[in-house]
């Protein structure tokens, strides 16, 4: 888990920062809690590709140096969303792909078949007696598909 939120001074100006979000809910008549916590927002400074300033006195032998700053913004949600971009200007958005964090659901029914007390488990149990006649009826075979043409692989041709 991340720890505590961070910020980074360097000459009294904001250089970084680093803020956590923590969520936690408490459900007592189902006796059901959940807690998350997840890095939310980073926001660090680097140098600004190709900006930069040098002066020389050559006469009182000073020199000047200064380099451009960027500050750049991500920001991450537990929901697959990360933002990114540049401070003061829009972020761009992308989806991260779809992963599993845990293998199982949060708060798992005490049956996991599904199956409640006093329902039927079968088919033909639970359709009326018109709905099986119906199902009756239907042709005891489906009819039959053509399968994919196969194609020969001969010197690099696919079949054509």
């Amino acid at each position: 888990m991340w720890g505590p939120s961070t910020v980074v001074r360097s000459g009294g100006l904001l250089s970084g920062a680093r803020l956590g979000c923590r969520v936690k809910e408490e459900d007592v008549g189902r006796r059901e809690t959940f807690s998350a916590e997840w890095l939310d927002l980073e926001l660090s400074t680097r140098p600004e590709e190709g900006w930069c300033r040098r002066e020389a006195d050559e006469r009182r032998r000073e020199t000047l140096e200064q380099r451009g700053e960027t500050r750049v913004l991500e920001q991450r949600s537990p929901w697959g969303v990360l933002r990114f971009g540049v401070l003061g200007q829009p972020l761009a958005q992308h989806l991260l792909p779809y992963a599993r964090t845990l293998p199982l659901p949060l708060f798992a029914p005490p049956d996991l078949r599904g199956a409640k007390a006093g329902v039927p488990r079968t088919l033909s149990r639970s359709l009326s007696h018109e709905a099986q006649r119906d199902l009756a009826q239907l042709p005891p075979h489906l009819p039959s598909t053509p399968g994919p043409k196969r194609g020969t692989l001969e010197g690099g041709n696919w079949g054509n």
